[in-house]
């Protein structure tokens, strides 16, 4: 698992927040080993959730 961190603001993201359809923030994706958009969370999200949503994509 690994966890990114990208500035909304930057104007270097721009082009990945466009790739991806980020609207808003904070939002979370979670992405497959390619690179696909398996699921996404917007606005604030407990710890709890994200750690179940990476362990479900794990298959734990």
């Amino acid at each position: 698992v690994a966890v990114v961190r990208l500035d909304a603001d930057d104007p270097a993201n721009a082009g990945l927040l466009q790739a991806y359809e980020v609207r808003g923030h904070p939002a979370f994706l979670m992405l497959d080993a390619p690179g696909r958009v398996v699921d996404r969370y917007f606005g604030p999200q407990t710890a709890e959730t994200l750690r179940a949503a990476m362990q479900a994509l794990q298959g734990n």
